[in-house]
């Protein structure tokens, strides 16, 4: 698979212990993709804004709030609420390794695009 980040590219046949720090720095950009294909993937994007509720979740969770996506089929979802960069850490750690985690961890809803 390939990881691609904001601000390192792409990392080609990217290994989990590669993957996992990378995403331990936070110093990767505001978003990142894991990539089987160009039509199956798992990407988050940090959506941090100057507001209360942003202010909130950082405080409660010591992490700006992220996105979480994924693509397969020709249909995209979206985990219904944000996640901490350690749960994408852990959705991207279970998609490469074949894991289920990431599909079951979550509340998915589908994007209409």
């Amino acid at each position: 698979m390939t990881f691609t980040t904001e601000d390192l590219g792409d990392v080609p046949n990217v290994t989990p212990a590669g993957m996992d720090e990378i995403l331990a720095t936070d110093a990767f950009g505001a978003f990142a993709i894991l990539s089987a294909s160009d039509e199956a993937f798992i990407q988050a994007g940090n959506d941090w804004q100057p507001d209360e509720d942003c202010r909130a979740f950082l405080d409660a969770h010591d992490s700006d709030p992220w996105l979480l996506e994924h693509r397969e089929y020709g249909r995209q979802f979206r985990v219904a609420r944000h996640v901490t960069l350690e749960q994408v850490r852990q959705a991207f750690h279970s998609y490469l390794t074949d894991g289920s985690e990431w599909r079951t961890g979550f509340a998915w809803s589908e994007l209409q695009l």
